[in-house]
């Protein structure tokens, strides 16, 4: 038995190994876990980035709701209105989008210490996996190699000093989440989640899967609120009405605002300039601002109350 435990412990990301015995314990319990090493616990200082203050994550519990542009138009408007310092990490790694909603290219430089240099437009320095592949190759990894590529393009990156790292996490509920949530020290979590139920079910669990790994969660953003007609103004909400709103009350969370559908969000998205810098006036990119702002005043507000991010033990 401890010779398989040594070599489980030898495998990459494994940093605590469990025994499982299927005879009936004294609680009376089909099967009793047992701890049976503490080597390789990460402790609690090496979850952060060097250089690094905040790292917050931008999810949702569901594919296209609009959380990679929700994610690149606040790190985008935490550094032009917030004068931050500010990162955006493309945690999507199957779906790497980054590179075209910032209209970045071309391969990372590394330094001597074989770290890989971000790429910088509109004052916010990116990494994404689509930066180290090609633009149309599939992404056929398992669940090892996603967490051994996370931490590449985590503590693999020579980020500089910054604020706050953006990590644009992929859909959903799996091991890229939870590698992230345990890996890393996050700050906090924000959920974007358009006002449809089908959508709003996904968001519920994972703003759950947050708080199980107690990681605070900063807020719910509601995306393609609303549509407003070019031609003669009126509102339709095609996704429905202030679900996000309700939802976020339920689940005694905070409600950071939200972003309607229009054309030119889809626009500046696909020509890499985002539309907090292309049209810094219209509606969204105030909203955008707006929730900016309040991120950063809910990070000053965990900090000030002591709020820290437990250390998780796998």
């Amino acid at each position: 038995m401890q010779n398989c435990k040594s070599r489980v412990m030898k495998f990459h990301g494994v940093q605590r190994v469990w025994e499982m015995s299927m005879k009936r314990g004294i609680s009376g319990s089909p099967c009793s876990w047992k701890p049976i090493s503490d080597k390789g616990r990460m402790p609690l200082h090496k979850l952060s980035i060097e250089g690094v203050n905040d790292i917050i994550a931008v999810a949702s519990g569901k594919g296209g709701v609009g959380k990679s542009t929700t994610a690149v138009n606040l790190a985008v408007a935490l550094a032009v209105t917030c004068r931050l310092k500010v990162g955006l990490l493309d945690a999507d790694v199957y779906g790497p989008s980054i590179p075209t909603m910032m209209k970045l290219q071309g391969r990372p430089q590394v330094t001597e210490d074989m770290k890989m240099v971000p790429m910088e437009n509109h004052g916010v320095k990116c990494i994404s996996m689509g930066f180290l592949t090609e633009k149309d190759a599939p992404i056929v990894w398992r669940g090892p190699m996603v967490m051994s590529a996370l931490e590449k393009l985590t503590r693999g990156v020579a980020w500089g000093n910054i604020d706050i790292l953006v990590a644009d996490m992929p859909p959903g509920t799996g091991d890229a989440q939870l590698s992230m949530s345990q890996r890393l020290q996050l700050s906090g979590a924000v959920i974007v989640s358009t006002p449809q139920d089908i959508a709003l079910l996904d968001a519920r669990r994972g703003a759950n899967m947050f708080r199980k790994v107690e990681v605070p969660i900063l807020g719910l953003i509601e995306n393609m609120s609303c549509f407003k007609c070019p031609h003669c103004g009126q509102d339709s909400y095609i996704f429905g009405n202030k679900g996000a709103q309700l939802t976020a009350q339920e689940m005694e969370m905070e409600f950071l605002g939200e972003v309607p559908l229009n054309t030119e969000i889809r626009e500046t998205s696909d020509a890499g300039n985002p539309i907090v810098v292309a049209y810094p006036d219209c509606e969204a990119s105030k909203a955008y601002k707006r929730i900016a702002g309040r991120i950063v005043e809910k990070l000053y507000e965990l900090k000030t109350s002591k709020v820290s991010t437990p250390q998780i033990i796998i």
